[in-house]
């Protein structure tokens, strides 16, 4: 969650020009170009991506079952803003398609690592109810 927050979510390819060649004419265009999980989300992976640390600890070392229900929600939550706002928007070309024709968006890595991430959260907290108390 915390890499998603950093590496590009979104990306558009110019197939007849780059990024850097319409940033002279009009920058606030070519910044839409790469969309960072920062960008789309503000801090909203950071948070919970840190929250995720500390009930990670809680379910681990603490055996808190409620940590590991905590960590089960935030896992769908991580899952469900991937999947219903930035995969949907990960074909979107946005401005920049109705400037340029052969401009073409995709997911990025950023998008892979939200679902990994919150699928991982997800796992530790089923697995922590799925152990039995010591």
């Amino acid at each position: 969650m915390l890499l998603a927050e950093v590496t590009t979510v979104i990306s558009v390819d110019l197939r007849s020009t780059s990024c850097e060649g319409i940033y002279d004419t009009n920058p606030d265009l070519a910044d839409d170009c790469s969309q960072v999980g920062l960008e789309r989300h503000s801090v909203a992976l950071l948070l919970l991506g840190l929250l995720t640390f500390v009930m990670g600890s809680g379910a681990a070392f603490g055996r808190s079952r409620p940590a590991a229900l905590a960590l089960i929600a935030i896992g769908v939550v991580v899952i469900g803003l991937a999947l219903a706002i930035d995969l949907p928007a990960s074909d979107d070309t946005g401005v920049i398609g109705q400037d340029y024709d052969q401009a073409h968006a995709s997911a990025g890595v950023g998008l892979w690592f939200e679902v990994v991430g919150g699928a991982l959260a997800a796992l530790a907290g089923v697995l922590r109810l799925l152990r039995p108390d010591d």
